[in-house]
């Protein structure tokens, strides 16, 4: 079962997140109970911006997960005062088809 794994550029590891049985993103595990209720109002913030033409929120599956890592790969959000970044462990994902505009990390 493929996991979302969310890290922090000071703290490292900080989250892993998975689909349930009804295909909803679930936090399961996080670094602490706060962590993971930021992380998931984070993901639920991240759901409802656009990713290639389409709002994120409407993938379901691995896709949904892909789509995530994509978007804190690229973006970098912040999550209280530190940058954080998702990857799936094991799948690469692909460079972006064009060039990152100016300020996409900023807040």
């Amino acid at each position: 079962m493929t996991t979302l794994e969310i890290e922090g550029a000071e703290r490292g590891w900080l989250a892993s997140v998975g689909l349930d049985p009804a295909g909803q993103l679930v936090v399961r595990a996080a670094l602490s109970r706060e962590v993971g209720e930021a992380v998931g109002a984070l993901l639920e913030q991240l759901l409802q911006e656009p990713l290639d033409g389409r709002p994120l929120g409407i993938r379901r599956g691995e896709e949904l997960l892909r789509g995530l890592a994509l978007v804190l790969g690229r973006r970098r959000p912040l999550l209280a005062a530190e940058r954080v970044h998702g990857y799936l462990p094991g799948v690469p994902l692909a460079a972006p088809d064009q060039p990152l505009p100016p300020g996409w990390d900023e807040p």
